[in-house]
């Protein structure tokens, strides 16, 4: 079920209603029924092998905390290394299960490309995986992504003593299972979402966040991302067929919907928690405002950002192991996490140019701080700057964020790129000063989607809005709900999945 459905308002209806008039522990066990039945409504099978994993997981998740007990018993000097044994069995089970689904084909094409041997080709393998099995295909499964991180980051914070105790099998599938961040994020924590269990109360404060939430969030998905996706599809699709501009114009395009879809898809999933009376964690906080290259990561996806900081970087050795190890750790760390994105080149060369930009940004600032320690001190802001100081700061850091935007926009070549022959000509075709190529009719429309993306970063920058009183913000929650119900009537293109469902 898509959240824009008709059938996806019916069933959370439903739920909310029994959701609140139960009690207690009732209401986890309605919450996880609940996301039972969304991951089943896509598929019955994949939703067995989910409930699946996440139980063999449970499993070993036990016996780590049983094998922690008998060593802090002493009974066995041995059980402490068991318990980094079982957690290496279920990292390596959630990996083989990616693996399989997501990278396999991907292998394939890696031994092709190096072999030639046509044994490696997808063809062969599907027709003998029909032979075999009667399936023509691997199939993704829904959330795989997302779920994996989710699981490998709770058990490797068992083992590090991160999470103290057991909580039970109830709360650990709820975690997981969670329906309203399940398929695309925000990727949770223990820390995240555990100690709101206890105690899920009706808040009012929270109604108010999640409809104002829910309400931006189907602006951005339905009435912004949707409709640039045909538009922006068609030049990436053919960039050689287009001249310079409207390939820019396209890339600009799915700026704007990469933003609005999964940011909206976010707040959705967040407005869909706090009515429910949990807070799940943000993961955008305006992004295109962002002044550097390392800021862009505090901003854009932060919880998949701070997950590959958290479980790769650091144990790998982060900065600890030299200077320019650290850089080939950042590197590292970028280039997986643009292979986490999906299983083409494209991916990888997406998350490589990332890490490059941060690995640069951070030697420039070491250069520049040796070379002129006093530069911090000095860039420092006056108390009272006078108007001509302040407009040329702000030109400043106007001048950084176009740079940084820039930057993004250069890696949405190969991330949207259905491969790399396509991203390179893109690139090529953006660099065609004779004017070849048609101009599409959609350039306009374009921008004007990328310049009210813009203005949804702005708002979430300016963070201090003085907040009206709550009989007001009702008021303007239902002045937001009829705007949005008639922009979407409008509007609305179709039903499109969210472009992290792939992922």
């Amino acid at each position: 079920m898509r959240f824009t459905t008709l059938s996806f308002l019916l069933f959370f209806a439903i739920l909310y209603l029994a959701y609140w008039a139960a009690s207690g522990r009732l209401r986890l066990h309605l919450i996880l029924i609940g996301s039972i039945i969304f991951y089943a409504a896509w598929s019955i099978p994949f939703a067995l092998h989910f409930f699946g994993i996440v139980g063999l997981n449970y499993g070993f998740v036990r016996l780590m905390f049983r094998a922690k007990a008998k060593a802090g018993d002493g009974e066995s000097p041995g059980q402490s290394g068991l318990a980094g044994k079982w957690m290496g069995l279920a990292i390596a089970l959630n990996i083989a299960n990616l693996f399989l689904f997501k990278y396999f084909y991907l292998f394939l094409t890696i031994l092709f490309d190096l072999t030639g041997s046509p044994i490696f080709q997808h063809k062969i393998f599907n027709e003998w995986l029909y032979a075999t099995t009667g399936n023509n295909a691997i199939i993704l499964p829904l959330a795989i992504s997302f779920y994996t991180f989710q699981l490998i980051a709770y058990v490797v914070d068992v083992h590090r003593g991160q999470i103290a105790e057991d909580t039970g099998p109830l709360k650990f599938f709820v975690f997981i299972l969670f329906f309203p961040q399940l398929v695309a994020g925000p990727i949770m924590r223990h820390s995240d979402f555990f100690h709101q269990l206890n105690a899920i109360r009706p808040n009012e404060e929270y109604i108010r966040r999640g409809l104002y939430l829910l309400l931006t969030g189907l602006i951005k998905k339905v009435v912004i991302a949707d409709n640039c996706i045909a538009p922006v599809q068609a030049v990436f699709a053919a960039p050689g067929e287009y001249d310079a501009v409207s390939n820019l114009a396209a890339i600009f395009g799915f700026a704007a919907r990469v933003y609005c879809d999964f940011s909206g898809y976010t707040d959705v999933a967040r407005g869909l928690g706090y009515l429910l009376g949990l807070k799940l964690p943000e993961n955008f906080r305006a992004p295109y405002m962002s002044d550097s290259a390392r800021d862009l990561w505090q901003r854009w996806h932060i919880t998949l950002a701070t997950w590959l900081r958290d479980y790769i970087y650091i144990p790998m050795g982060g900065n600890r192991r030299g200077y320019w190890r650290s850089h080939l750790n950042l590197i590292t760390t970028f280039t997986l996490g643009g292979l986490w994105h999906g299983a083409n080149y494209t991916y990888i060369v997406w998350g490589f140019m990332h890490g490059i930009a941060l690995s640069v940004e951070r030697v420039y600032g070491d250069v520049r701080a040796k070379l002129n320690p006093e530069s911090a001190a000095s860039a420092a802001p006056e108390e009272n700057p006078s108007g001509l100081r302040r407009m040329l700061a702000g030109l400043g850091r106007g001048t950084r964020m176009l740079i940084v935007f820039l930057i993004f926009c250069a890696g949405i070549i190969p991330f949207n790129s259905p491969d790399i022959y396509s991203a390179w000509e893109m690139t090529l075709q953006l660099f065609n000063f004779s004017g070849e190529g048609m101009r599409s009719k959609s350039n306009d429309f374009l921008l004007s989607m990328l310049a009210v993306t813009m203005l949804f970063n702005y708002i979430q920058f300016r963070r201090e809005w003085r907040l009206p009183s709550p009989r007001t913000q009702y008021a303007l929650l239902f002045v937001l709900g009829f705007i949005t119900m008639a922009l979407i009537g409008r509007f609305a293109p179709g039903g499109f999945d969210y472009i992290y469902f792939q992922f």
